[in-house]
C-alpha cells in the first residue's frame, strides 16, 4: 500500500491544503509551529479515523480530511472522512491491520517515543501492545483483563458460609446455656426457700427468748420503777462544778520587758514629725538634670571651637577640603608600577606575536613548495632567514633582547625549512598540519597581543589620572599655607562652618540660662533663693536639710509602734490580774465542795485528793444504780409500747409462718444442697432465663442457612475453576505469538541494530515469554534496552516497530514517523536515516523532522522515489 497524498480540509491549524507523497522516502522537516504534528496526525486520520481531539479545527465546525491510496493490487481508493461523524472504512484491514494495530506497528509519534523513553519499562510494554494487536480488534491482554474470575463472589460465599456455621454455634451455644442458666436458677430458688426457712427459724427462736426475758423482767420489778439517788446526786452535781471551774482557771503568766509607764515615758520623749521635704522632688530632679546636661553640652562644644582663626572665605575653605587627596601619591606609585608591568607584557605579546607570525608565514611557504615544486622557493626561504636573522640582530642592538630572540628563532625555522624543503605527498601532509597549527598560534597570539595593548592604554590613564590628582592635591596644599591654614580636610570643614557652630553655640548657652531659671525658680518655691550661690551649691544645701528632716520623720514614725507596745501591755497586765481573779474563786469553790462531803483541807492539792477519795466510793454506788436503770430500761424495751399478751400474739404468727416456710421449701427437696449464696440472684436468673426464651435462636434454622451457603459455595468454585481454565487457555495462545513474533524481532534487530549504533551493538536477544529486549555490545556484554540510552532505547524501539509492521502487515505498510532522531548524535542520525532510506525502496516511509542535520542529509541522499517537503510557520 502506498499514500499518494493527504488533503486537510480543516484539521488543527490546517485548512484546504494538500501534502503528496513520494513512493519512496518523504521528509518533512519545518521549524516549530510549521503543522508537522498536525500533517503526521491527519496521516493517521486519513486511514484509521478516531483522531485525537485537540486536533479539531481551529475554526469552524467541518472537520474532514481525504486521502488518495494506492494498493498492490493496482487498485486507487480515494478515502474522503468526515471526523465529526466517520462512516468511511479502515483503510489499514488492506494490508492485513487494523487502526489499532496500525497505530502500535507503522504510526510513531512524539508522545509514544517520549513514554518509551520516560518509562523504566516501557519499551518492553509497547512491545507487548504492538504485539498483541496482530490483526484483532482485541488483544489478548483485554480478554484477560474482563476474563477476571469471580474472586468477590468466592470471598463472599465463603464469608457467607462461616457466618452460617458461627450462627449455628453460637445458637447451639445459647441453648446448651439456656440450660445450664435454668438449673442454676431452680437451684437458686431452693437456696432461698432453705434459707428463708433457716432464717425464720432464727427469729422465732429470739422472740422466745424475748418472751422468757420479759417474764423474768415482770418478776423481778413488777409494775415500779427502782428507787434512785437524788441526794447524791446533788452533792455530785457541787463537786463536779468545783471541780471544772478548778479545770477551766487560768494559770496567769509572768510578764517580762518594760512596763507600761516605761513605755509611758519614752512615748513622750519623742520629737514631733517634721514640716517641709524629706527627699528631692521628681520635678526638681528633672530640671536639675535639664541644667546639669545642657551645662556640659554646652562647655563640649566650646572645647570644639574652630581653629586657627582666618579671614578666609567659607567657599575657599571648602573648595580646598574638596580638593585636598592625601592618597593620591600612593595611587600614583602603584599606577607607575602597573604601567611598567603592563609595558613588558605588552614587549613579551609582541615578540611572541612577531616570531608565531613568521612561524606561520615560513610553515605557508613551505606548504606552497610541497604542493607545487619551485627551484626558487629554497633560495626564497634561505633570503627570508637571512632577513628576518638581520632583523633579529638589530633589536638585540636596541636592547630588546626578548623580542630578538623570537625573531632569530624565526629565522633559524625558516633556514631550515628552506634547506630540507620538498614536494612529496606526506611532507605536505605534515607541513599543511604544522602550518594550520601555526596560524592558529599566530591568531591566538595577536589575540594577546591586542589584550596586552589595551591594558597598557588603561595603565597609563589610571597613571595620568593619578598624576592630575596629585598635583590638584599639591596645589591646595600650597594655598593652605599660603592662607595659614593646615592642610587637613576636617580642619577646613569646621573653619567653613565657623557661623554655623557661633549659632549653634549660643542656642546651648541659652538653654543653659532657661534651665538655670527653672531651677532657681523650683528651689524659691521650697525656701531655697539666694542670689549669690550657683545653682549647685543651692541644691546641695537643699538636699542637706532635706536629709535632716529625713532623720527626724524617721524617729517620729516610732510613734505608732510605741503606742501600740504601750496598749499591748497594758492589755496583757489586765489579762494576768483577770486569770489571778478567776483562780481565786475557783479555790474558794473547791473548798466549800470539800466541806459539802465532810472532808477538809486548805491547799489545792489537798483538796484535790480528798475529792478524788469520795468520787471512788460514789462511782461504786452509780453502778448499782445504772444496772437497776439499765434493767427497767429492758423491760420497757421488751414491752415496746404494749403488753405480756401481744408478744405472746405475735409469737404464736411467727410459728404459723414457719409452719408455711418449711412447706414452700418441700417442693424443692429434690434439689443437692447448694450454696446459700446463690439465694440473692434468684430473682435475676429466673428474668434472664426469662429473657433468654424469648431471644433464643432457632438451631434447625441455622442448620439449614449452613446447608444453603455449602451449596452456594460449590457453585461459585466451580465458576472460578472454569475461568481460571479459560485463562490458562488464552495465556497459552499468547506464549504461541510471541513465540512466533520473538524469532522475527531478533533477526531484524541482528541484521540493522550495527548499522544504526556505528557498530557499538552487534547483536539482539527477544524474550518470547515476557518480550524483553536485550542487545549485546561489541566487547560482548549483554544490556536491557530499557537501561541503554535515550539516543540508543529510541533507535532501539524504532527498529522493532519496523519489524513488527513488515512481520504483522500481509502487503507492504507505510510507516509514519514523527521525531524519531530527536535523541541521537549526528553519526546515529545519519546512519538511521541511511537505514530508512534503505527501507524505503519496499515500503513507502514518511518522516517528520526539525533537526537541520536531517534537511541537510535529505538533500544530499534522497533519489528520484524521495521528496523533501520543508513547511513554513503557519500564520496565528
Amino acid at each position: 500500500m502506498r499514500i499518494e497524498s493527504v488533503t486537510a480540509h480543516a484539521f488543527g491549524p490546517l485548512h484546504d491544503r494538500t501534502l503528496p507523497l513520494a513512493p519512496g522516502l518523504t521528509v518533512v522537516s519545518g521549524v516549530n509551529e510549521s503543522a508537522k504534528s498536525s500533517w503526521h496526525a491527519a496521516i493517521r486520520a486519513a486511514l484509521c479515523g478516531e483522531p485525537s481531539s485537540r486536533y479539531r479545527p481551529w475554526q469552524g465546525k467541518s472537520w474532514r480530511v481525504a486521502a488518495m491510496v494506492s494498493l498492490e493490487s493496482g487498485e486507487v481508493v480515494a478515502v474522503e472522512r468526515d471526523l465529526n461523524d466517520d462512516a468511511a472504512p479502515d483503510v489499514s484491514r488492506r494490508v492485513g491491520l487494523d487502526r489499532m494495530s496500525f497505530a502500535a506497528t507503522a504510526c510513531v509519534d512524539q508522545a509514544q517515543l517520549l513514554t518509551v523513553l520516560d518509562a523504566a519499562d516501557g519499551l518492553q510494554d509497547h512491545l507487548r501492545r504492538a504485539a498483541a494487536t496482530a490483526g484483532t480488534d482485541g488483544t489478548v491482554e483485554q480478554a484477560l483483563h474482563r476474563l477476571t474470575p469471580p474472586v468477590e463472589a468466592l470471598k463472599d460465599a465463603r464469608n457467607r458460609l462461616r457466618e452460617a456455621e458461627t450462627d449455628l454455634a453460637a445458637a447451639r451455644r445459647e441453648h446448651t446455656r439456656y440450660l445450664e442458666l435454668s438449673a442454676r436458677a431452680r437451684s437458686a430458688a431452693a437456696a432461698r426457700a432453705r434459707l428463708a426457712v433457716a432464717e425464720h427459724a432464727a427469729s422465732l427462736d429470739a422472740l422466745s427468748a424475748r418472751a422468757a426475758r420479759l417474764g423474768e423482767l415482770q418478776e423481778r420489778f413488777g409494775d415500779s420503777p427502782p428507787s434512785g439517788l437524788a441526794a447524791q446526786e446533788e452533792l455530785a452535781r457541787l463537786v463536779n462544778r468545783a471541780l471544772a471551774a478548778w479545770r477551766a482557771a487560768p494559770t496567769p503568766r509572768v510578764l517580762t520587758g518594760p512596763s507600761a509607764a516605761t513605755l509611758e515615758g519614752e512615748l513622750e520623749a519623742l520629737p514631733e514629725f517634721p514640716a517641709g521635704e524629706t527627699a528631692l522632688d521628681d520635678e526638681l530632679l528633672v530640671v536639675a538634670s535639664a541644667h546639669a546636661t545642657a551645662s556640659a553640652v554646652a562647655t563640649a562644644h566650646g572645647e570644639r571651637r574652630p581653629a586657627p582663626p582666618t579671614t578666609a572665605e567659607p567657599p575657599v575653605l571648602r573648595g580646598l577640603a574638596t580638593r585636598l587627596d592625601p592618597a593620591a601619591g600612593g595611587r600614583l606609585t602603584t599606577a607607575s608600577i602597573d604601567v611598567d608591568a603592563a609595558r613588558q607584557f605588552q614587549d613579551e605579546a609582541a615578540a611572541s606575536a612577531a616570531r608565531t607570525q613568521v612561524e606561520a608565514d615560513v610553515a605557508a611557504a613551505r606548504v606552497q613548495e610541497i604542493a607545487v615544486p619551485n627551484p626558487f622557493l629554497r633560495n626564497a626561504l634561505l633570503a627570508l632567514s637571512c632577513l628576518t636573522t638581520l632583523v633579529g640582530l638589530l633589536l638585540f642592538l636596541t636592547d630588546q633582547r626578548l623580542a630578538a630572540a623570537g625573531v632569530l628563532v624565526a629565522a633559524l625555522v625558516a633556514g631550515v625549512a628552506g634547506a630540507v624543503s620538498r614536494g612529496d605527498a606526506p611532507q605536505r601532509e605534515a607541513a599543511v598540519t604544522f602550518a594550520a597549527d601555526r596560524a592558529e598560534a599566530a591568531t591566538w597570539a595577536r589575540g594577546v597581543l591586542f589584550t596586552a595593548d589595551r591594558n597598557l592604554a588603561e595603565a597609563e590613564g589610571q597613571r595620568a589620572v593619578a598624576a592630575e590628582a596629585l598635583r590638584v592635591h599639591d596645589e591646595a596644599v600650597a594655598e593652605c599655607a599660603a592662607l595659614g591654614v593646615p592642610a587637613d580636610r576636617e580642619t577646613l570643614w569646621r573653619l567653613a562652618n565657623r557661623a554655623a557652630w557661633e549659632a549653634e553655640h549660643a542656642d546651648l548657652v541659652s538653654q543653659v540660662a532657661r534651665t538655670e531659671k527653672a531651677v532657681r525658680v523650683e528651689l524659691a518655691a521650697r525656701g531655697k533663693a539666694d542670689a549669690s550661690m550657683s545653682v549647685p551649691d543651692l541644691l546641695v544645701d537643699y538636699e542637706t536639710d532635706c536629709k535632716v528632716r529625713a532623720r527626724q520623720a524617721l524617729m517620729a514614725a516610732q510613734r505608732p509602734l510605741l503606742a501600740q507596745a504601750l496598749a499591748d501591755r497594758r492589755l496583757a497586765e489586765a489579762t494576768v490580774s483577770e486569770a489571778a481573779a478567776a483562780r481565786t474563786r475557783a479555790l474558794d469553790l473547791l473548798r466549800e465542795a470539800v466541806t459539802a462531803i465532810g472532808r477538809t483541807g486548805e491547799r489545792p492539792e489537798d483538796l484535790l485528793r480528798a475529792i478524788a477519795e469520795w468520787q471512788r466510793g460514789w462511782d461504786r454506788l452509780l453502778r448499782e444504780a445504772e444496772d437497776e436503770r439499765n434493767a427497767w430500761a429492758e423491760l420497757q424495751s421488751l414491752l415496746a409500747g404494749g403488753t405480756a399478751d401481744d408478744l405472746e400474739a405475735t409469737l404464736s404468727a411467727a410459728h404459723t409462718h414457719q409452719a408455711c416456710l418449711q412447706e414452700a421449701a418441700l417442693r424443692y427437696a429434690a434439689c443437692d444442697p447448694v450454696d446459700p449464696a446463690l439465694a440473692a440472684s434468684a430473682d435475676s436468673l429466673a428474668a434472664t432465663v426469662a429473657e433468654m426464651a424469648r431471644a433464643l435462636p432457632s438451631v434447625p434454622d441455622a442448620e439449614e442457612a449452613v446447608q444453603a451457603a455449602s451449596a452456594t459455595l460449590a457453585e461459585v468454585t466451580a465458576e472460578v475453576e472454569a475461568v481460571d481454565l479459560a485463562s490458562r487457555y488464552l495465556t497459552a495462545a499468547r506464549e504461541k505469538v510471541h513465540s512466533t513474533i520473538a524469532p522475527a524481532l531478533e533477526d531484524t534487530l541482528r541484521t540493522w541494530l550495527p548499522l544504526v549504533t556505528d557498530g557499538r551493538y552487534v547483536d539482539a536477544a527477544v524474550d518470547p515469554a515476557s518480550l524483553t529486549v536485550r542487545v549485546c555490545a561489541a566487547s560482548s556484554t549483554w544490556h536491557q534496552a530499557s537501561r541503554l540510552s535515550l539516543g540508543t532505547a529510541e533507535q532501539v524501539y524504532l527498529l522493532l516497530r519496523v519489524a513488527l509492521a513488515q512481520h504483522l502487515a500481509s502487503e507492504s505498510c507505510p510507516l509514519l514517523l514523527d521525531d524519531v532522531t530527536v535523541q541521537a548524535d549526528d553519526v546515529r542520525t545519519r546512519a538511521m536515516l541511511d537505514l530508512l532510506l534503505h527501507l524505503s525502496a519496499d515500503r513507502q516511509i514518511v518522516l517528520f523532522a526539525q533537526e537541520a542535520a536531517v534537511v541537510e542529509w535529505a538533500r544530499e541522499r534522497l533519489g528520484e522515489r524521495d521528496v523533501l517537503h520543508q513547511l513554513t510557520p503557519l500564520a496565528a
